[in-house]
């Protein structure tokens, strides 16, 4: 499969403070990889250099193996929204249309925007979450085969994030690749297929949601009891336990085992829950394995 990104060896620091420390990985075309980390962590920073908004002190981006940046083969959400006084939706689009050599029909913007009611607004009256509509829509206007949405939901009602994300699985289906930074790591768990981590200015992590699970093999379970804590606390293959005002929060590495020592309290058990751990928890899973070494 063809590389649509590549990132080989990118440092970058401003002042004396180390941002990025000899980041390289490839993303294959028709992948949807997210790019996580900490506030900080260096992650829209990186998303710029790729782009060429942003010099590296050392290092290459190459998009489908070429050092030279091609614009309408790329597509960029940025973290913040651009508002321009004085100019209207349907004015904004337009412009947008003139930087490419085949863009998207302005109706098929409009769309995308879901802003045709609103065509005729100001920017400065558009809602936060409207604007990120519209800025999705501007990455998209020259129908680019790679996307990169830094925050993209952020603003955004659950109503039109859903619609967002079923939007992207449409445009996956296409083969389009996508970059991805979001603070809503829920959101990215189903999304995406691969996730890079960054993390003390380095990649930390490298594979699929599944790969991740496999490095801690925990499961969490919660549940509300009047039973005291010593009783689970005493339970086999438990990693940890967690208890406030009768709620409990129990993890452990092998659940078979567990679930044997737990069976007999079933009775004095409601809302039982069992699941995987969530992105956010296995990002600490990594940071805190990072502090004991």
């Amino acid at each position: 499969m063809v590389n649509a990104i590549e990132v080989k060896h990118i440092y970058k620091k401003y002042q004396n403070e180390s941002i990025l420390n000899d980041i390289c990985f490839n993303v294959k075309e028709g992948e949807i990889v997210a790019l996580i980390g900490k506030n900080g962590a260096g992650k829209s920073t990186l998303i710029n250099i790729i782009n060429g908004l942003i010099k590296p002190n050392s290092g290459q981006c190459m998009i489908y193996n070429q050092p030279r940046l091609d614009r309408n083969l790329m597509g960029l959400m940025p973290q913040d929204n651009f508002s321009l006084d004085r100019i209207k939706v349907k004015e904004v689009i337009q412009l947008a249309r003139t930087y490419y050599k085949h863009p998207l029909a302005y109706e098929e913007m409009l769309s995308i925007s879901g802003l045709s009611t609103k065509q005729n607004n100001f920017m400065s009256q558009l809602s936060g979450g409207q604007k990120r509509c519209l800025q999705f829509a501007l990455a998209m206007v020259g129908n680019p085969k790679i996307l990169f949405l830094d925050e993209p939901t952020s603003g955004m009602d659950p109503d039109t994030r859903t619609h967002f994300w079923k939007y992207i699985d449409e445009l996956k289906k296409q083969g389009k690749t996508f970059l991805i930074t979001s603070h809503y790591l829920n959101e990215l768990e189903k999304t995406a297929n691969r996730f890079i981590f960054l993390h003390n200015h380095e990649i930390a992590f490298d594979g699929s949601l599944g790969e991740m699970n496999s490095l801690f093999n925990q499961v969490k379970i919660t549940f509300i009891s009047d039973l005291v804590p010593v009783l689970f606390e005493k339970l086999p293959a438990i990693t940890s336990v967690r208890e406030i005002n009768h709620h409990y929060t129990i993890t452990t590495n092998d659940l078979n085992a567990f679930l044997a020592g737990f069976m007999p309290y079933l009775s004095a058990i409601n809302n039982l829950e069992i699941k995987q751990q969530s992105l956010d928890i296995l990002m600490e899973n990594i940071i805190n394995e990072e502090v004991q070494e």
